[in-house]
């Protein structure tokens, strides 16, 4: 799943997030994402459930979207729309538990990818399952009506008020889209560190300690692990992401690796927070629907915001006993 291996992240942890975007201004809601359906295992296509079947992988799913709406209080009629980042089922979820009042939205050349539409039965070689569509509006995006473009990708103003935009950010699958909301990735590895937000000399808070924690963290000590130190194609571990993205993983990685350029520039800035749907960075970071919410991210109260505690948390994933070795040997000598 990630490429080039790194020693001592043998085993990738992967959340699903799904997002709840409300606009009280124009009185809408929106589920950005589903997450895994429950039932899997009965309603997909066989060829996704044997390839998931066959995997080593284990898939927890304790509950679903449709159960954290129900345990606060949302009623699912209040939902106007459904928007998927894209096709896989870990993102889908299960629309078909919504009423027909709430429409789904699809990126680009949904209804013409015969790997995702019409669904499954209907079509046995889908990805997708045909009761997420039936009976509801099923909107695809068309880009070429908008003019609009953030970090160089073609963009749509959802609500129409600049609250929240929907970007065609092709690569992982060709009807892949990522949202923007103004109050591509698996991994952080992918496009941390670049050239516009190199690794510090010092890290804080450390990744490995609590996430507000005031501990530093030397940067240097990811030198011996990072690829790019047993290279010769120039790269410095400062500047270069840890990974690269793989063919069977995206569908289109050149396409992807251009997205992720875009994504590097708005990571870069200190007023965006940029959270993909896999990153386990923030689980002890942010507080979770219905406890808490995205909005006032940025704020610190005395301590390092959303966005200064998460950012580099990733690279605990390579808290091997040579990494937390050296530093000790360091501590002992300072």
């Amino acid at each position: 799943m990630l490429q080039p291996q790194i020693p001592g992240h043998d085993i990738v942890d992967s959340p699903i997030y799904c997002f709840l975007v409300e606009n009280d201004k124009v009185g809408k809601k929106l589920m950005y994402d589903l997450g895994m359906m429950k039932d899997w295992e009965e309603r997909q296509a066989p060829s996704i459930r044997d390839q998931l079947q066959s995997a080593n992988v284990t898939i927890e799913i304790p509950s679903d979207v449709v159960d954290i709406l129900n345990s606060a209080s949302v009623p699912l009629s209040s939902i106007n729309s459904i928007v998927w980042s894209h096709h896989h089922l870990d993102h889908a979820g299960d629309p078909s538990l919504f009423p027909p009042t709430t429409s789904l939205v699809v990126g680009p050349g949904f209804k013409s990818n015969r790997e995702t539409y019409p669904g499954y039965p209907n079509n046995p070689d889908a990805h997708t399952v045909q009761d997420a569509f039936e009976g509801r509006d099923l909107i695809e995006l068309d880009f070429n009506a908008s003019l609009l473009k953030v970090s160089g990708l073609r963009a749509i103003d959802w609500f129409e008020d600049g609250s929240f935009y929907i970007l065609e950010a092709p690569g992982h699958t060709s009807d892949h889209i990522m949202a923007l909301a103004r109050d591509a990735a698996h991994h952080a590895g992918e496009f941390r560190p670049n050239p516009l937000l190199p690794l510090p000399e010092s890290i804080l808070p450390s990744p490995f300690e609590a996430p507000r924690s005031v501990i530093a963290y030397p940067g240097s000590i990811f030198e011996q692990i990072h690829p790019s130190s047993n290279s010769h194609d120039g790269g410095s571990f400062r500047t270069t992401p840890f990974y690269e993205l793989l063919p069977y993983v995206n569908s289109d990685p050149a396409t992807g690796r251009a997205t992720l350029e875009a994504l590097k520039v708005l990571d870069a800035s200190p007023d965006v927070l940029v959270i993909f749907t896999h990153d386990p960075s923030f689980r002890d970071v942010l507080e979770f629907y219905p406890k808490g919410d995205l909005a006032g991210w940025e704020r610190q109260d005395g301590q390092p915001n959303a966005k200064e505690a998460g950012t580099w948390r990733f690279l605990r994933d390579f808290g091997t006993k040579d990494i937390q070795e050296l530093v000790k040997a360091q501590q002992k000598t300072e």
